[in-house]
């Protein structure tokens, strides 16, 4: 009895449209099209922009919404991705419906790296002349390289 109950829970009367090759798919698409806005990389602003949307019962996103923001420019962003996204087709027996769907879509700056910078001079004996320098044993030019890490 509890065989036949638990393949009935198996089938559903409607299918919700899914996104090909899954959630992994979908994260994978997210990240090969995200541009960072510039203004927010220049401000390093990081965090999650969360975007509700429907999907037709033919795949069509439609009515993407920004529910948390981040920043205009990172909330225009993903509203961009999300209406790039398609969705398969469900089939539904002739019944139309829109499925809801949420997405949250993460804003990371890549860690800072750290800059080696290098300055050179040389300084100049000016008021010897080469005669007293030479007699002094003091070298007429010489030079500094300084290495400064951030």
């Amino acid at each position: 009895m509890e065989d036949i109950n638990k393949q009935k829970k198996a089938k559903r009367f409607l299918e919700q449209p899914q996104y090909p090759g899954g959630k992994k798919a979908l994260r994978d698409f997210i990240k090969a099209h995200l541009q960072y806005p510039e203004d927010a990389m220049k401000q390093r602003i990081e965090g999650v922009v969360t975007v509700a949307y429907q999907v037709s019962d033919m795949g069509v996103v439609e009515n993407p919404v920004v529910i948390k923001g981040l920043s205009p420019s990172c909330n225009e962003e993903a509203l961009r991705l999300v209406k790039m996204l398609h969705y398969g087709q469900a089939h539904n027996r002739g019944v139309r419906l829109k499925s809801n769907y949420n997405i949250n879509i993460q804003f990371k700056l890549a860690p800072a790296t750290q800059k080696e910078v290098t300055v050179s001079y040389s300084v100049s004996s000016s008021s010897l002349s080469k005669k007293d320098a030479s007699k002094n044993h003091v070298p007429q030019n010489f030079g500094y390289t300084l290495t400064i890490e951030k």
